[in-house]
């Protein structure tokens, strides 16, 4: 399933989602570095998944072009807040992100792609996040 041909393809991806072309370009390679997508080069190269929609979750995704997630910054590093000695929250907030990336690991770009299969399927249909 190519995504984008060659120099043209940028420019075509560029246009239909109304990204600048050097953004998307920047997002591709970075697609590409994560494992997300593979490039092929020659006339007619261009990018396409590594992978079927089915098995390449959301979170794979968010953390090729934006890097490790977390709700709150003592999620990724406890040294980044200064309150970390102190917090009284901090377990609700890890519980919650805790949520988050199970959602976001069992969500794929299929379910993206067709919302309803999400849905009909045992299994992967989103739940109420409850934090108790």
């Amino acid at each position: 399933m190519a995504m984008t041909q060659g120099v043209n393809g940028h420019s075509q991806l560029a246009e239909r989602s109304s990204v600048p072309k050097p953004t998307c370009t920047k997002l591709l390679k970075q697609l590409a570095r994560h494992g997300v997508l593979v490039s092929t080069q020659g006339a007619r190269g261009g990018y396409s998944l590594a992978r079927a929609p089915s098995e390449i979750p959301v979170k794979t995704i968010i953390e090729a072009i934006e890097g490790p997630m977390a709700i709150t910054e003592c999620g990724t590093d406890e040294a980044l807040c200064r309150l970390t000695d102190h917090c009284t929250v901090m377990s609700r907030w890890r519980e919650l992100g805790d949520q988050v990336n199970d959602m976001l690991t069992r969500v794929t770009l299929q379910d993206l792609i067709n919302p309803y299969a999400l849905y009909a399927r045992d299994g992967r249909r989103i739940e109420t996040m409850e934090v108790h």
